[in-house]
């Protein structure tokens, strides 16, 4: 799958799920750099799901855990989950790397992707 069809695919289920497509793409980029088949550290694909975090509370299937589709609706499922409990969409992408710990940059990751992809438009 090309990059661009990635970033279409996205795009939609961001705007399904009601979250900005931009801070969304910025994520992807942060977490795979696009790279759907990546696995590291027990986390998969795109959004880089942790399995044995989520396996149970989401029924997750780990035989489609790299599909693109799957793993996006999967990513933004635990996005909808901590935005949610926190109102706030960077707190949400914080806690959906770190869990409840705050002390990361991955909020400052983001939006510095957000910057490099859409030139800092908002």
């Amino acid at each position: 799958m090309t990059k661009f069809a990635i970033i279409c695919l996205i795009y939609i289920q961001s705007l399904a799920h009601g979250f900005d497509p931009r801070i969304i793409t910025a994520q992807v980029f942060v977490e795979s750099s696009f790279r759907p088949g990546v696995v590291n550290r027990g986390c998969y694909g795109l959004m880089q799901i942790n399995y044995e975090t989520w396996r149970k509370e989401l029924k997750l299937d780990k035989a489609r855990m790299l599909e693109v589709n799957y793993n996006i609706n999967i990513g933004l499922n635990i996005l909808t989950i901590y935005y949610r409990q926190t109102g706030d969409i960077w707190k949400a992408l914080n806690r959906y790397n770190n869990g409840y710990k705050y002390h990361s940059n991955y909020v400052h990751k983001v939006r510095a992707a957000m910057n490099k992809i859409y030139g800092g438009r908002k």
